[in-house]
Formats: structure tokens, sequence, C-alpha cells
């Protein structure tokens, strides 16, 4: 937008001009002045702002009549910002460069009257004796002023101008520069906004289709290609998502609401919808959970969000048989619990850590495995919150994604745990053993198994906070066991993890994956990690005990 700045009345000169005294007075002046111009540059933000302050610190400061910037657009020029004129229309003309002669010079040099009456048409008649700066940038025409002294400009008053305006126009051609690069990006948003929101109805609709047909295909040749419609619309509703989200940001509307929230269901809940993904990429997903942390105060849904964006990132940079490691702690700083996702990835390079929470930022323009979105938004949310969120790697050797949540208010003293009953499954009773040890606690209720049937037959009888399952049993082995314990309604929420030898074997740890597994453990066992492990789903547990009885009021 085409901005002039009109004023009749000129104030009176900031400083002395070449009517002073002395040499010494001019130098005072011209010190000021280059201060004033060099407080404008780093006040002003859009271009219009900046030539109105230049145009008024000039005007004052030299004590002259009147001035004129105008701008170079394409081969012609427009005022941009006046000072000493009348009233002017509010879109200038273009002029053509040739309206004058372009000396290579870069002193100030005379101009016609009506050259740049044709620029500013009220300047008509009024202005005698105009002196113009040619604004340079790179060797290109990017501006001109024009100056009305109202008499003859001393030697330092030259000198000045001329100074001025070989900085003037380096900057006059990076501003403009920068109002094309906001404008092509809000632009560009406007778009994205628009684009995604149109696309929602129909993707919806293929959604809900493709939803309601799978239950009705039996056979696997024929779900497949419905199941990859399926993934492929979804991938799709989490893209337009973030465009949405990202103009929201943009806009300075994202909020988030809060509510009380336990940190280790939001990891078990977001490593449950990433299982199949690390199945299919033979990434082993390890927790790290602490036990007994508070409660902390955040949206839910949208801290799944930045979890299972971390850890999707993760699963796209682990190579198979790597590692991810999803934790949760008390917080570096009182009152908060800080999230983990780590990885054994070949890492970010320590001049990108900076960079990879910037919008549709890639390590690598030749490896885009997405749209650049996802850490900006994860950042918004945590910020959101009042966490931070920050990463950490050493290349070679993967990375590591941090962030922090506010604790809820304390709500006081747990009640007392109501004991928590294990399901452990191994053919071999020394094993059994072992992890009877490890797990020996009076809050926890022990149940062996030697065998898959038995193990099933005792899920159909008990209520169990977990189960660990060994994979290699003779006859029904522990994959087939976790199978037939999700197709049971009372035992598929049981978390499996399972106990194997063959830990860095891609094909095992797809199956069990597949086989609904939620931890992983490889002998031989660490005892301190067995227990960990184990704590953290009974905490969830009980938990979800805790709310499924807690009594329910209707309005």
């Amino acid at each position: 937008m085409t901005v002039v700045q009109s004023t009749e009345t000129i104030l009176p000169p900031i400083v002395a001009t070449s009517a002073s005294p002395s040499s010494a007075t001019n130098a005072v002046a011209e010190a000021h002045i280059l201060r004033e111009l060099l407080l404008g540059f780093g006040r002003e933000e859009t271009t219009a702002g900046f030539l109105a302050v230049v145009s008024g610190v000039l005007v004052r400061g030299l004590g002259l009549e009147g001035m004129v910037v105008a701008v170079r657009e394409g081969e012609g020029l427009r005022t941009v910002a006046a000072v000493g004129l009348g009233t002017q229309p509010e879109e200038p003309p273009v002029v053509p460069l040739d309206v004058h002669a372009w000396p290579e010079s870069a002193a100030p040099f005379s101009v016609p009257t009506e050259a740049v009456a044709r620029l500013v048409p009220a300047a008509e008649g009024r202005w005698r004796g105009v002196q113009c700066i040619a604004l340079r940038a790179s060797g290109a025409l990017s501006g001109a002023i024009y100056l009305f002294p109202g008499r003859t400009l001393g030697p330092t008053e030259v000198e000045l101008v001329r100074i001025v305006g070989e900085a003037l126009g380096p900057e006059l051609s990076r501003r403009r520069e920068d109002d094309r690069l906001r404008e092509g990006i809000r632009a560009r948003e406007e778009t994205l906004a628009l684009v995604s929101h149109d696309l929602r109805n129909p993707l919806h609709a293929i959604s809900v289709g493709v939803g309601m047909l799978l239950p009705r295909i039996a056979e696997p040749s024929l779900r497949r290609p419905v199941e990859r419609i399926q993934r492929s619309a979804q991938r799709m509703e989490r893209l337009l998502q973030d465009l949405v989200d990202i103009h929201a940001i943009e806009g300075d509307r994202f909020t988030v609401g809060k509510g009380l929230v336990e940190p280790t269901a939001l990891i078990l809940t977001a490593l449950e919808s990433q299982q199949s993904l690390a199945g299919s990429t033979s990434v082993i997903i390890n927790t790290d959970v602490a036990p007994e942390l508070p409660s902390v105060s955040a949206d839910e849904e949208r801290v799944l969000q930045v979890l299972e964006n971390l850890v999707g990132n993760a699963l796209k940079f682990t190579p198979p048989a790597g590692v991810i490691t999803v934790g949760a702690a008390r917080g570096p700083d009182p009152g908060s619990v800080l999230f983990s996702v780590k990885d054994t990835g070949p890492g970010i390079p320590e001049e990108q850590l900076s960079k990879v929470f910037d919008r549709f930022y890639q390590g690598q323009a030749s490896d885009r495995r997405g749209a650049g979105l996802g850490l900006a938004i994860c950042k918004a949310i945590v910020d959101a919150h009042g966490g931070r969120i920050w990463a950490e790697s050493e290349p070679g050797k993967g990375a590591v994604f941090y962030f922090t949540l506010p604790n809820a208010a304390d709500t006081g003293p747990a009640p007392a745990a109501e004991p928590a009953s294990i399901l452990l499954v191994d053919d071999k009773p020394e094993n059994l053993t072992a992890l009877c040890a490890i797990l020996d606690r009076p809050d926890y209720g022990l149940v062996c198994a030697t065998t898959g049937e038995e193990a099933l037959r005792l899920a159909l009888r008990g209520r169990f906070a977990a189960a660990l399952v060994d994979v290699a049993m003779p006859g029904m082995n522990g994959f087939e066991v976790a199978t037939h314990l999700k197709t049971l309604e009372r035992s598929r929420h049981i978390p499996i993890i399972f106990i194997t030898a063959f830990g860095e074997d891609p094909e095992e740890i797809h199956r069990a994956y597949a086989a609904g597994g939620a931890d992983y453990l490889v002998k031989p066992l660490d005892p301190e990690i067995v227990r960990k492990k184990v704590a953290v789903f009974v905490e969830l547990s009980r938990k979800r005990h805790d709310s499924e009885s807690a009594p329910h009021t209707s309005s």
C-alpha cells in the first residue's frame, strides 16, 4: 500500500545548518542528523514508516522547505513519502524513469521543476531549485530523493546528503525485498487456509466411506488396497490440520484447553497409535517413565499431537532394529514434568539444531520426509502450555527431543493403592522364579503360567494390570498368546511386554508389534528396567480403574 505523508507546517530545525557560524557546529549538526537517521533505521519496520522518518529528519535537520521520496516500480517511479506539500492522492501516478536524466554520480544534481511536478502534482509552481539524489543498490536504481531546500546547499550539506543517499539505497532495496517476502508469505498462508478448508469436506467423505467399507471386507487381498486408501486419507487429514494450525499460529489465534492429564497415559496412548508404523519399520520403542509422576495441566489431544509427531519423526530416521525411547520424569524446573523422545538414528548436525523448529524447515532439501510443519506446531503447542521444547544431538549417535509441561495443582495425597495382578508367562520355571524375585512387592499379585493355553485361561478369570510374555515357548509361542489375548473382550486391554533374546532381529520386532505388544524387554534382563516398565503399566491400570469406579453425575 502506498503511503504519502504530507504537511504544510515544517517543524523548526533540530540542528544548525550551513548558516551556522563555525565548521565545528556543522560537524555537530551532521552527527546529530546521522544519529537520528540510524535510530529511524532500527525503529521503523515498514518501508513506508521508515521513509517517512528519513524525510522528517532531513527536512528538519537541514531546514528544508520540502522533500519527496520515490521508489522504483518496474520501469517507473512512484512517490511514497512527501513532506512540505499539500494534500496528495492516496495513489500517486507511476512516472517513467526517463522523466529526467540520471547521472552516474552519487552527488546531488539539479532536476527540472516540471519533472518533480509529474511525480508530485502539488509541487507544480511551488518548488524551484530541486536537488535529486539517486538511490542505488548494487549499481541498480532503487529510488530517488528530491530535496527543495529553498536556498543553496552548503558543501557540508551536499556531502551529508550524498552519504545519506549511499546508505539509503541498499537499505531501501533490502526493506522492499522484505516487504515482498512478507506479502508473499501472507498470500501463501491465506491460500493454504482456504485450500485446506475446501479440501476437508471431500476428504472427510472418503474417510467415512472407507471406514464403513473396511468391516465388510474379510479377504486380506481385498482389504489391503482399501487400508492403503484409509492411511493416505488419514495422512492428508493430518497435513490439512497442520496447515490450519500454522495459519492460526501466524494469526495469533492458536489456543489450547487445559485439564488434568496423566503423563503415563499420554505416553502409552501416543505409542499405541505408532505401533503399526514401528512394526513396519522394525524399530523397537521403549518407555522410560518414572513412577508416581504428578498430573500435568494440559490439553490432552494437543500434547498427544506433540508426542505422536516426535515419535513419528524418530521412526522416520531410525534404521531397522534401532531403538526409540519415550520417557517422562520430574522436570528440571520445580513444578514441571519433563518428556523426552530419544532415537538411535543419524542425529542432527549442530548447525541445524537451532532451525529444526522453524516452519517449513528441512534438514536436507533432497530428503523431504514431510511438509516441515510438525516441529513448528509442536513448539507452538508447548509454548501455549507455558512449557519449553528443545533438541540435543550428537551426529552419528541419535537425537533427543525434550519438552516440559507444568504440573497440575496438588490434589492431596493419593489413596492407598489396590494390589495389582501381573501375569507372567514363560515355559521355564527358573525364568519365572527370576521374574518373581525382580517384581517382589507387597502391592503386586504375581500370577505365573508355563504355557500359552494356561495363560489364556488365567486371563479369562482375572483382571491383570500387565502381562510379561516370553516369545520363544514351545507349542503356543508368545506372539500367538498375545494375538489370542487381543481378540478376547476381557483381555484385549492388558498391556503385553514381550521378553526375547533376539532384540535386534527386525522380523522379530515386526511380529511383536503386529501381535499387539506394548513394550519389549531383551535378555539378559536388567531388574531396574523391568521394575520401571511394569510400574508404569500398573500405575496406568490403577488410574483407569479409579476413573471407571468414580461416580458419574448428570446435569
